[in-house]
Parts: C-alpha cells; structure tokens; sequence
C-alpha cells in the first residue's frame, strides 16, 4: 500500500514518540525495509530528532525499539553464543501486548476492553510503574510499564542476570494468563523483544502506533478513534470482522471452485437430501517451488492432552515452529509457515496421525485445507477462525528450515504478522485458495 517515499515524507513530518523512555540510547532500534529485510541500527539514538533523520533517509515499512535496556545496545550477540561476552541488561521492560484479529473496530473495542482490564488488575495485583499505554496502529494495544523492585538486576554474572530476569517475567506472564487476560504469550519473557515504536506508522494499515492517557484507554474506542494520527491514504477500519471477500484477496488465477460430482438418479430420488455446504480451502503448496509444502492440519477433536503434546514434541524436534493456531467450534486449526519437503512432511503426518492428510498429499502432490467456516446457502454452520497465538510446546523452529512465503501471506490475511528475517525464504506471495463444496 506504501512504498518508500510515502514512509520517508511521513517520517519527514512525524517525530517519533521517545518521550516514555529514561535512556533511549540503552535500546536497540530496528526497522523493517519494504523487500521485507530487517536492519538493526548500527548507532544509538538519544533523541526523536536523531530517530527521524534516519526513518526519513530509509523509508522503512515497520519500526521496532528493543523491549530491553542494555550497556551497550549495539551488535547484541545471541544467548547461545559463548564465544564473546554477555551483553550486560540494565532493565527489561514488562510488556503486554492484547491483539484481537482481524483489524476491525468490533475487535479493536474488544482489544481496548482486556487491556483496560489487564492495567487495573495489575495495579491491584503486581509492584510495577506504568510507562506507556499504546494503540499499535493495527489490531491492538501494547502496555509498557517498569518492574519497581530491582534485585534481579543486581546479580553480578549478566548470563545469570537475563536468565532470572527472563524466569521472572514468565512467572509473571503464567499469573496474567491464568487470570483470563488474552496477551500474547511470545511478548512478555523475552529479553530480546522488540515492540512497534510509538509514532511509527504500521506498514500495514497506515495508521500511527499512538501513545494513550489511562483516561483514553478507560473510554470507549469510537469517543476518540478519530483523534486517531494516520496516513492519509490508511485503510479504512471496517466496523465489522473480516468476511469472505477479504479473505479471497488473491490473484484470480489462484482461486479454484470445486464442483461436486453429480449424483446418481437413485440418489436423487432419496427422500432425504443431505444439504450442501461450502468452504474456502488453502493448498498445503509452497507455490513456486518443486515439491515443497507447509504444515497445514485441523486437530482430531477426539485426541486427548498427552496425543497433543506429543505432536508439539515432534514439531519442536523437526524445527518446523513456529506452528499458529486457530479455533473455529471447538476445533483446532494448526498453521506452521515453513516451506518442507513434500516426501518428508508426508511420511511424518502418518506417523502423527494424519494418514488420510499424507495419502491426500501422496495423491495429488498438495492437500486441501479447509480455512473458513462451512456454510450451508449463506448460513454458517461454524464460528468463524478465532486466533490463539503460537503453540510455543511446538518451538519456535530452525532458522535453517526455510520460510515459506505462501503461507506467511496467508497468515497475514488472516491477521497473523509472522516476521521472517531470521532466515531464508522460499515461493511466492500467492496462497493457491479454492472454494469447495461438499455434501
């Protein structure tokens, strides 16, 4: 929707919001180009100004500051890496971030609704200073606030000091969730998150992560949704959820219909008709590619816990995650964007349990999906996807099982941002989407 020079005149008018950060010069900066490469900033900003002089020279698609303050911010080297010594954390913010998909103002309500809940649960239930409250610019609201007690950041050893500190944070998320709150389970305990910037606009929807008053968040979305900053070509936030159309936003030659075969004469004069009903389908196929595809199944609904956890053990194993789920009437739907060999992911949905998925794939090269709710004339007989988040027993896979760009385009027209800058990718931006009926 936005190419570069919109980004960059943007940038040229709009400073960034800095001003909820004691040191912004303690965190990393990164940014997201429009060919979907990421950068991480090679210096340390201070101020806005000093921010908008490089977001204006870039253009980027995306802006991201480092949920961690460290010494020395600059080529962070991985928790695994041994060889260099271990950045030294100062502090480590506590993040929330409630999303509800798709990017509609039913949802986004509904997002503002749990986060003012979550914010006053923690003020009665948890020792912490809120920092900044902020709207995304896209399908929710991210809480920023400041652990008071600081012990942990006082242990001497740093390796020991980001792993407590990373412990804490997941006791702390284990408390949140279990209270009902809907927050995104990746966010909280990672030291090294990155969360969108406030005034940095989304590269999606064109409309301005915003920082929020507490008396903004506590009133209903559509008293102040219009003070809302955006770009003056944003897309328009529908009212209601997303419906079939949005969801077939694909190139015409890439949606199919299945026509079901004819009945016979004696079926037809049965006295009962079984009713017909219509589904959209996605293609397990990384299109462009030879012989791969993605990991696409709906859970048997008769699987009990320990099936399940099994199935996420063999993911984590196979550094196919990160595997995202939705549920539609009590079903499973699991979604994992990585582009695999066709013969391998074969053989191992047998194994798991999924011999009627292998043998469809075996036939035809690919398997059909099913990826909305069925309907029957126009009525739906199923909830429509609802997201979950990550199946984090499944990991979060290899970097050297590539990315498959058909699927991550998928999930983006479901809502699912899924970044890819940690290894390669593979295919094109095109789901293969059919519309199937069946009796």
């Amino acid at each position: 929707m936005y190419d570069a020079e919109d980004m960059r005149q943007w940038y040229a008018d709009n400073p960034v919001d800095l001003g909820w950060l004691e040191k912004p010069s303690r965190h990393q900066f990164r940014w997201r180009l429009h060919n979907n490469r990421w950068v991480t900033a090679n210096r340390q900003f201070s101020t806005p100004e000093a921010v908008q002089s490089v977001l204006t020279a870039h253009g980027p698609r995306d802006v991201y500051i480092g949920t961690s303050a460290w010494l020395t911010p600059l080529d962070l080297p991985k928790r695994s890496d041994e060889e260099v010594p271990h950045p030294v954390l100062l502090d480590h913010l506590v993040v929330f971030d409630i999303d509800e998909r798709p990017f509609c103002y039913r949802r986004l309500e509904r997002a503002r609704q749990a986060t003012h809940r979550l914010l006053n649960w923690l003020d009665h239930n948890e020792d912490l200073t809120l920092l900044c409250i902020s709207y995304s610019g896209g399908k929710g609201f991210h809480l920023l606030l400041k652990e008071n007690d600081r012990t942990l950041f006082s242990i001497p050893s740093p390796s020991e000091r980001e792993e407590a500190v990373s412990a804490s944070r997941k006791a702390l998320l284990k408390r949140v969730l279990a209270a009902g709150f809907p927050v995104d389970a990746t966010v909280t305990s990672d030291t090294r998150r990155i969360i969108r910037l406030p005034g940095s606009l989304h590269g999606t929807t064109g409309w301005c992560c915003t920082r929020l008053s507490r008396e903004l968040l506590a009133s209903p979305l559509k008293a102040w949704k219009a003070q809302l900053p955006k770009h003056p070509n944003a897309k328009p936030m529908p009212y209601w959820p997303y419906g079939l159309r949005d969801f077939l936003k694909a190139p015409v030659s890439t949606v199919k219909k299945c026509i079901p075969a004819k009945k016979s004469k004696q079926a037809r004069k049965a006295p009962f008709k079984q009713p017909q009903t219509t589904t959209f389908q996605v293609s397990t196929q990384v299109v462009g590619t030879k012989g791969r595809s993605a990991f696409l199944a709906w859970l048997p609904t008769g699987w009990k816990e320990g099936q399940r956890a099994s199935i996420a053990q063999q993911i984590e194993k196979l550094g196919w995650g990160p595997v995202h789920r939705f549920e539609s009437s009590g079903k499973i739907l699991l979604v994992a964007p990585r582009a695999l060999p066709k013969e391998q992911l074969q053989k191992v949905l047998k194994g798991m349990g999924w011999p009627s998925l292998a043998n469809e794939m075996k036939r035809l090269g690919h398997a059909w999906i099913d990826a909305s709710p069925a309907k029957v004339e126009g009525e739906e007989l199923e909830e429509e996807l609802q997201y979950l988040g990550v199946w984090q027993a499944a990991g979060l896979g290899r970097k050297n099982v590539p990315w498959s760009a058909t699927h991550v385009e998928f999930l983006r027209r479901l809502g699912v941002e899924q970044p890819t800058n940690d290894g390669e990718i593979s295919g094109r931006e095109e789901p293969a989407l059919r519309m199937a009926s069946k009796v």
